[in-house]
Order: C-alpha cells, then structure tokens, then sequence
C-alpha cells in the first residue's frame, strides 16, 4: 500500500515539477532531457502502479480521506484561474469568457465556504481497473507525445520564422496537462475532479493560441467559452449534490438510485460532453486544430476529450435506465454518425484526426 501511495504521488506531482523545471530552462539540450527523463519515469511509475495493482487481493483502493490544507490550495489556484481568465477576456473583449468563470468560481467558493459542503468527507482518491487502464494510456501515450514533440516543436520553429519562440511554454503546459490528467483519473472527491477539469480546459485554451494569430486566438476563445459551459454544469452539479443529498464524491454518486439524483448527473454529463466535444460542441475540436501538431495528439485526441468519456463511463451505473442515460446516448450515437461521414469527405489529415476523434 506505501508503495503504491508513493507511486500515486510520483504520477501525479512529477509532471507540475516538470512543468516548472520546463518553464525555466531555455536550453535544447537541457528541455530534451527533462522530458525524456520525465517521460521514462512516469511510464515506469505507471507499469508499477498497473502490476502492483493488480498483483493485489482488493481491485478497489482508496486513498487521502483528509485534504484540508490541499482542498483550500485548490480553492485558491481556482480564483487564480478565475482572476486569468477575466483579465484575458476583458483584453480580449471576450466578456462572457469571464462572467462564465466567475459565476462558477463563486459557486465553488460559496459552496465550500458558505457552509453547506458536508462535515464528513470520503476519501479523495480511488483506483480500480479503469482508473489504471486510463493511467497507463496517459502516461505511455501521453509522455511519448511530449518526447516526439521536442524534435518537432524545433523543426516548427525553424520552418515558421515569424512565430515567437515559446517552446518553454509549451512543454511546461504540455506537462501541467499531463499532471491534470493522471489527478482527474484518480480523483474520487468531486471537488478535486473539478480542479483538475478546469486546469485541462485552461491549458488547452492556452495551448490552441499558441501562436498568438487571429485565427489562433479566436479559437482558443471558443474552446475556452465552451468547456468553461461544461465546468459551470459541473459546479452546479457539486452543488446540488452537495446541498440536496450530502454526496461529495463520485462513488458515492454513481451507487445512488439514478431517478434520485437525476439532476446532478444530467449536469456532470453535460460537462462530458462539452469536454468530449459531441454535438453540437464539436467546433472547438475542430478549431483546436491550429495548434501545432503535438499538443493536438495530446490533447485533443490522446487524452483531454477521453476524460469527458471517462466521466460518462463512470456515470454509466447511475444513468442505467433512465432519461439521462438515454438522452446521453442518443447525443453520443447522433455525434458518431455525423462526424463519422464528415471524416470520409475531407482530405486534410487535422481534419480526419479531429472528425475522427470527435
């Protein structure tokens, strides 16, 4: 059980500590080895995890049942968030950006300071099999994206003259991601599942204008609105949930009668589907393709919209027989039928990757 706490926190730490390390160094050779010496640890931090897993009795573990301190870090990196989108916005004149960030940002805060998150707290994060399958495609797949980017990402720069160079940036934000990713799998409290959610969004609005032109920045803006409309249905959800029927995690959710608590998870599968971009919010993965080719492989196809089908798969139980569940499948079923004939009537290969993904 240390071991694999141990390993838990390696897979979910080492990417922000990458992520800073990335952010201040300016050499070629210095970045190639950081991400290759942080891709190897985390894919072999992963393979342990996976065999010391299953190689256990219990298929269901359970971990860091008291978080105050880092529950009120998250609350005040989420006003962090808030305050950086706002600004963003005003700049750029996308005042609904900001009024969208703000409402749930204050929903957030009312609920966890106002009284009404419930006294007694679940632990916050929890493994099974699905929890280790989504940890070894974020830390196989994920980290060789980030290696393969280091050769393309200098071959970008040489061929595309007139962008600046922020290659620091990109991979201190690649890595940010990944941190994001492993923390949102393994995140059983609803209220860290939302951090981590957040952060996915703000790093994929960051990374889509990358190269700071018009077109770059418009479609940021239009992920960013679009996933911010997802993340306002899921702090609406926490808060019912919380208020209404005293449930705070997602385990706890998904072993309720799905009729019961039909409101809460009709919002989480909206997020889903937002972040998972189904019809009709498809545009920002078909925008977010203006970004330079590894941050769409690794966000938007390897992992970032794989989190909203994650979120679906968990609710799976709780939407089992009901309107939600149908609603989600006739959204899901009409999205793969559309996209699926628009993939075979493009030539351009962003183009199949993002219909084909969606």
């Amino acid at each position: 059980m240390e071991l694999m706490q141990i390993l838990l926190a390696i897979l979910v730490l080492l990417p922000f500590v990458s992520a800073l390390l990335l952010a201040l160094c300016g050499s070629d050779r210095m970045r190639r080895l950081i991400v290759y010496g942080s891709a190897g640890v985390l894919m072999i931090s992963a393979v342990a995890f996976a065999v010391c897993f299953f190689s256990g009795e219990n298929l269901q573990l359970r971990f860091l049942q008291s978080g105050g301190i880092i529950d009120h870090t998250m609350l005040a990196l989420e006003a962090g968030f808030a305050v950086l989108i706002t600004v963003l916005g005003i700049k750029y004149r996308r005042f609904y950006v900001a009024v969208l960030s703000i409402v749930q940002t204050v929903l957030t805060f009312v609920y966890e300071l106002g009284g009404y998150k419930p006294a007694v707290q679940p632990y916050n994060l929890f493994t099974d099999q699905l929890t280790v399958i989504m940890v070894l495609i974020i830390a196989v797949v994920g980290t060789l994206i980030t290696v393969y980017a280091v050769g393309y990402m200098r071959d970008y720069h040489n061929h595309h003259k007139e962008y600046t160079d922020r290659r620091r940036f990109f991979f201190a934000m690649l890595y940010v991601f990944l941190g994001a990713m492993f923390g949102l799998v393994l995140s059983n409290s609803l209220l860290w599942l939302y951090f981590f959610w957040e952060i996915t969004s703000l790093v994929s609005f960051l990374l889509i204008g990358y190269t700071r032109t018009k077109e770059a920045v418009q479609n940021s803006f239009r992920a960013l609105w679009m996933n911010l409309l997802g993340g306002l249905g899921f702090a609406a959800a926490i808060f019912w949930a919380g208020v209404r029927f005293g449930i705070t995690d997602l385990q706890s959710l998904i072993l309720c009668d799905g009729k019961l608590v039909v409101a809460p998870v009709i919002l989480l599968a909206f997020a889903a589907l937002t972040k998972s971009a189904q019809l009709p919010f498809s545009r920002w993965l078909l925008g977010a393709m203006v970004a330079p080719t590894p941050s769409s492989a690794l966000l938007h196809s390897a992992t970032m919209v794989k989190a909203g089908v994650y979120l679906l798969i968990r609710l799976a139980p709780v939407m089992y027989g009901t309107y939600a569940g149908s609603m989600v499948s006739l959204v899901g079923g009409f999205t793969f039928l559309i996209t699926s004939m628009l993939a075979i009537t493009v030539s351009d290969g962003k183009a199949v990757l993002a219909y084909s993904t969606i």
